[in-house]
């Protein structure tokens, strides 16, 4: 696909300030996009360069009162957000865009400003915690925070495989804020993949199609865009959204319509619609996303092990089903993968697992874990019979199994 990773690297380039642009008559509201192209000490991120002011250029045609901040430090971040959160009083939506690096660290999210230095974890202190925008939007009367950013570590020393484990959604933690979007381009501890050179990253192309209808719906938006998001990437870039809208809210277009950036071709043959995974999910009270699809690999190999599976497992709260699903598998060794069911805790919950495949199983867990971590595995005995399994691999024993049956695909 030719498709990069927006992701941490050493490197030396110049900074750049290039504080606020353009604005437009608030009928909507107010809007903040920032964006972090070219960083001292990190890695440069071209497309950040188009996908920032294409976002404005959005905003505005939406009626937004738009400020565009480029390649800015952690004091010119927070005035940019002090001065959004003043903005968004009395106005009826705020909405706040972030592109450019971001950590994960315990168990907090950070943006990195264009002079933080990644190089230890000493540059917490020099990081912007994404808390502070939800804070910036909260005095509006509708919320949107868009961030479109790794979520990964640059290095063992910000512990990147405890990063990945909470890539994990917990029913009962959703927003609590009254109409609230939140739209992360990734999962917990995972990349934002940076798209084609000089063109627009996959998210944000993505995200700005959305937006370039005559009116903008966003309580039913994160959906759409993360279905949207799986097609373009083929299955590996999976969209974490939150949402309390209670109703729908609808944007009118004030400005002319930006042209349409079409989506990536992939062939109607490889996309795994899961019909039957929703129906399941909705008969059996199982909490999965909002549009999710399967994308099969391209040269047909292991086509078999993408879709939609379900399971009856066991545990100390009893008999529970659940469901599998295997949303890509690369041409490589990576696949992708949800499960969504009761857990250990007796609560509800969907888990994304950034698997690797072995031959004829798909290693969930201990690709990243250490050695006295469970190691999980969904393995096929024949391409119609499957099973899921987790092993602890200090007593070489298997805690549980069950057995796999196709859903969808």
């Amino acid at each position: 696909m030719g498709i990069g990773r927006r992701e941490v690297l050493a490197g030396s380039v110049a900074l750049l300030a290039a504080p606020s642009i353009a604005r437009a008559q608030a009928q909507n509201g107010v809007a903040l996009v920032i964006g972090n192209s070219k960083y001292l000490w990190e890695a440069a991120l071209p497309n950040v360069k188009r996908d920032a002011p294409d976002v404005a250029r959005r905003f505005q045609a939406l009626g937004l009162r738009t400020d565009l901040i480029m390649d800015a430090d952690r004091k010119t971040m927070e005035a940019a957000l002090e001065k959004l959160k003043a903005g968004a009083v009395g106005a009826s939506l705020a909405a706040a865009y972030f592109a450019g690096h971001g950590v994960s660290w315990e168990k907090s999210d950070y943006l990195v400003p264009v002079d933080a230095d990644l190089s230890n974890t000493a540059s917490i202190k020099k990081l912007l915690l994404t808390s502070e925008f939800y804070k910036a939007v909260n005095p509006a009367a509708h919320r949107l925070v868009v961030l479109d950013n790794c979520r990964n570590n640059p290095s063992d020393g910000w512990r990147q495989t405890e990063a990945e484990r909470r890539a994990v959604e917990i029913v009962s933690e959703v927003a609590r804020d009254a109409e609230y979007l939140l739209l992360a381009s990734t999962a917990p501890g995972h990349i934002a993949l940076d798209g084609p050179a000089g063109q627009n990253s996959p998210f944000a192309a993505a995200f700005m199609r959305q937006l370039e209808a005559p009116t903008v719906e966003l309580q039913s938006m994160g959906g759409k865009l993360r279905r949207e998001l799986l097609v373009a990437t083929e299955g590996r870039q999976l969209l974490f959204s939150r949402t309390s809208y209670s109703q729908p809210f609808t944007l009118s277009r004030s400005g002319a319509a930006a042209p349409a950036v079409p989506p990536p071709s992939v062939a109607p043959n490889r996309i795994v619609e899961l019909p039957k995974a929703y129906a399941f999910a909705h008969e059996n009270k199982i909490i999965l996303p909002e549009g999710l699809v399967a994308v099969r690999p391209s040269n047909g190999q292991d086509s078999f092990k993408v879709g939609s599976f379900q399971a009856t497992a066991r545990n100390k709260y009893g008999r529970y089903p659940c469901i599998v699903v295997v949303m890509s598998i690369e041409k490589g060794d990576r696949a992708d993968v949800i499960w969504s069911g009761t857990g250990y805790n007796g609560k509800l919950a969907w888990r994304y697992y950034a698997g690797r495949l072995e031959g004829s199983r798909i290693r969930l867990f201990s690709a990243t874990g250490g050695p006295d971590t469970d190691e999980i595995f969904l393995e096929w005995k024949t391409p119609t019979s499957a099973s899921f399994n987790q092993h602890n691999p200090l007593g070489a024993s298997t805690m549980f199994s069950v057995n796999l049956v196709r859903l969808d695909g």
